[in-house]
């Protein structure tokens, strides 16, 4: 298949977890393309760990990332990448929103979530 459409979604949460809407979405059992989701953060903090490379294209708002001892502070237009293996630690004081783009897990290795917490 040389065009893959996949349909607008709005963005969505369970309680207690950050609004994230998948808009090409990873399959569990791995991918070889890339991933992409949309994802906000209003006051809160996530950490996680993925076996993939993360990188978030800011589009609104202020994200920190910390990072094996290195934060950055990125505002709308800003780009930051998390490399395969490392520990993210993502918070908006106030406010963000991003496109998150996952590079290919073929072997569907599993990510460690490790924390979410209100500011």
């Amino acid at each position: 298949m040389s065009v893959r459409h996949y349909p607008a979604r709005p963005i969505e949460s369970e309680p207690g977890e950050t609004p994230c809407t998948a808009i090409i979405p990873p399959d569990p059992r791995g991918w070889d393309t890339i991933a992409v989701h949309e994802w906000e953060l209003r006051r809160v903090e996530w950490t996680d760990r993925h076996p993939f490379d993360e990188t978030n294209y800011v589009l609104e708002g202020v994200l920190h990332v910390e990072s094996d001892g290195q934060v950055v502070v990125a505002g709308a237009g800003d780009t930051v990448t998390v490399t395969a293996g490392s520990a993210g630690h993502y918070w908006a004081p106030d406010y963000a929103r991003m496109l998150a783009v996952y590079s290919p897990n073929p072997d569907g290795l599993p990510s460690d979530a490790l924390g979410y917490r209100a500011l």
